[in-house]
């Protein structure tokens, strides 16, 4: 009988809040096979799974354990590999995401408990092919006071270059020791956050504009989101 962690999430981009909950995962199921869950999916959120995949590598999550997924709430592409009828399975999430769907517990309309329950006791769980279960972590504050990825792509636009390698070497402690991976970082998040065609900073990041660079915007070409906006209001 073995148990299977499940880590789910959009991580974009994956930081070291996410590897602080994964390690804390370890730690919390220490006989536990541990994973990672991400997507493909771009039509809501800048990252691809290459990318995701790069950054989780280099945070520290070991090769194999971070796992291209359709949903990552099922993640049959991991669950596929162990046996539903004696092996359990456990997802984890950040305590602040305690409020978000999918929660656990709940009875069906025919009375039984729901298929997903939080996580009270490790000793009495049921197989998965029965029932999955959810465990909330402490949430890990990173970088200068950060908590999701949201909040960093919020902030990226508005950092220079200075800035935002200080935020990466905060996010990514490996590139502390390598200002070139740094630097190419700071590359991978930019082509990422700012050509974000869902960037819902566009507004914000509009008013810090000078009139001098919203003239110089060329509405025949405009860059990213936030130009494509700017340019759509100039014609209204």
């Amino acid at each position: 009988m073995k148990t299977v962690v499940i880590m789910p999430g959009g991580f974009h981009p994956f930081h070291a809040g996410h590897m602080a909950l994964y390690q804390s995962a370890r730690e919390a199921f220490p006989d536990a096979d541990v994973y990672v869950a991400a997507t493909d999916d771009t039509s809501a959120r800048p990252f691809p799974f290459a990318v995701k995949e790069k950054l989780a590598k280099l945070s520290g999550v070991e090769p194999g354990h971070f796992v291209k997924v359709k949903s990552p709430f099922r993640a049959e592409e991991i669950t596929s590999r162990y046996n539903p009828a004696e092996d359990r399975l456990i997802f984890v999430r950040s305590k602040k995401d305690r409020a978000s769907p999918p929660q656990a517990g709940g009875i069906k309309r025919d009375g039984t408990p729901s298929y997903l329950q939080p996580l009270t006791d490790q000793k009495t769980l049921e197989p998965f092919d029965q029932h999955a279960y959810m465990a909330y972590l402490p949430t890990v504050e990173f970088g200068p006071g950060l908590t999701s990825a949201t909040e960093i792509r919020t902030a990226w636009p508005t950092l220079n270059e200075k800035r935002k390698t200080a935020l990466v070497m905060s996010l990514y402690p490996t590139t502390q020791r390598n200002l070139a991976l740094a630097t190419n970082v700071v590359k991978l998040l930019d082509t990422a956050i700012l050509n974000d065609s869902t960037d819902e900073n566009a507004d914000y990041i509009e008013e810090k504009w000078s009139k001098k660079y919203k003239s110089s915007i060329n509405c025949a070409s405009p860059k990213g989101f936030s130009q494509r906006a700017h340019c759509a209001g100039r014609k209204k």
